[in-house]
């Protein structure tokens, strides 16, 4: 019986790849200071992969030795303190809500060598497991694979970033979630109807341009142009984090100068003639000492409204709001069973992907920099029966011919 005492560590596979009885690849090279190992996590495509990149960084001249020691906490708390100063308060918030709830807890005292693939898979089923959104995961992953870049780049690690070897059938995209509640039939009308001022007009203002809360929000007088009615537009340029604090819009692509039919400037100049605060740099909506109006308290009135919302025979409009609970109060409504201000900008797709409108006019519309997002997202807000009737409508009309009795 051979002396398992004899066995090789390590086996050669191919070129400077080897592999241990354990299974676990290493890949071996030679710099300055003399024959090294680095450990992969994976198989041998990652292997591969490693070889290449460290092969490349010693051609090049680069110091391929790195601190495999250093744990997960300690590049994220780095990162941190550098990159993410820069950003804006509300993704710098994202951000933090990330490594605090879900990616400290879980990989703080690990390596960042230790941690691979499959920890990140096991992460994001354990999240949808817990009921929480796509985008929580999308937010998740994204960042580790940030800490990572920013350990390749500032902390001289030169290990694999696990994220770029998780699989397309691992990740969770957001445009993957459930579909959000639109204002279905005349459930839009009737809920602006029971809302009182200001919120009726700036429900108004939502339905007819889909800008976000916080675009609305933002919007001064100086943005409105009243004067002429056939040439009525809005410009959304600016944009208020929860803070209240305004600033420029995320994005180019998502500020934008929307014309507005003759209709709406009545009421806007209605609702001016209304409020205390109308020079040009006011605020269009705000509070009665001229405060800065918080998107919780517009979802608080969007609640109300939906509330008192009747049909035409004076039933609720939303009877989930009208379930009594059993002390008398009414019932926990669950997140997402009714449309929030976010459906505003779903309804407004909706129904201009009915009326014919392209993909690439309701992104100029809803401030989106491409067509991607209304391609794969709002398709899916119009309810099935809606759709199957419009194409039964176009088949119809393409083939009236071939139908003929």
């Amino acid at each position: 019986m051979a002396d398992p005492s004899s066995s090789p560590r390590r086996v050669r596979v191919e070129r400077n790849i080897y592999r241990r009885a354990t299974g676990v690849f290493e890949v071996g090279f030679k710099d300055g200071a003399g024959k090294r190992w680095r450990t992969v996590q994976g198989g041998i495509t990652a292997a591969r992969a490693v070889r290449e990149e460290l092969v490349a960084r010693r051609n090049r001249g680069e110091q391929v030795q790195t601190n495999t020691r250093r744990c997960f906490a300690d590049a994220a708390a780095k990162w941190l303190d550098g990159l993410v100063r820069d950003l804006r308060s509300r993704t710098e918030e994202c951000y933090r809500n990330a490594l605090d709830r879900h990616l400290t807890p879980r990989f703080g005292t690990r390596r960042v060598d230790a941690i691979t693939p499959y920890d990140l898979a096991d992460l994001v089923r354990d999240l949808h497991g817990q009921g929480l959104s796509e985008s929580s995961s999308a937010i998740a992953i994204g960042v580790t694979n940030r800490v990572y870049r920013f350990a390749a780049r500032r902390l001289g690690w030169s290990g694999m970033n696990p994220v770029s070897l998780m699989l397309s059938s691992e990740r969770l995209k957001p445009s993957q979630s459930k579909r959000r509640r639109i204002f279905e039939g005349a459930k839009l009308e009737q809920t602006i109807a029971a809302a009182a001022e200001p919120w009726r007009t700036l429900f108004t203002l939502a339905a007819l341009t889909g800008a976000r809360v916080s675009e609305l929000l933002a919007t001064s007088w100086v943005d409105i142009q009243l004067t002429d009615g056939d040439d009525a537009e809005i410009q959304f340029a600016w944009q208020v984090d929860r803070r209240g604090q305004r600033q420029p819009t995320k994005t180019d692509g998502s500020a934008r100068t929307v014309p507005i039919p003759r209709e709406l400037p009545l009421i806007m100049v209605r609702h001016k003639l209304a409020s205390r605060f109308t020079k040009p740099a006011d605020f269009v909506f705000c509070t009665r000492t001229d405060g800065r109006l918080r998107q919780r308290n517009v979802g608080h009135a969007l609640r109300i409204a939906q509330r008192d919302a009747v049909d035409d025979h004076g039933r609720p409009t939303f009877p989930a709001l009208h379930v009594p609970a059993k002390r008398g109060k009414p019932a926990m409504v669950a997140y997402g069973e009714l449309p929030s201000m976010h459906g505003f900008r779903h309804t407004v797709a909706s129904r201009a992907l009915l009326a014919g409108e392209s993909v690439d006019e309701i992104a100029f519309l809803l401030g989106h920099r491409d067509a991607n997002v209304p391609a794969s997202v709002y398709v899916r807000e119009l309810p099935d029966t809606r759709r199957r009737s419009l194409r039964r409508s176009r088949m119809l009309g393409e083939f009236s011919e071939i139908l003929k009795p």
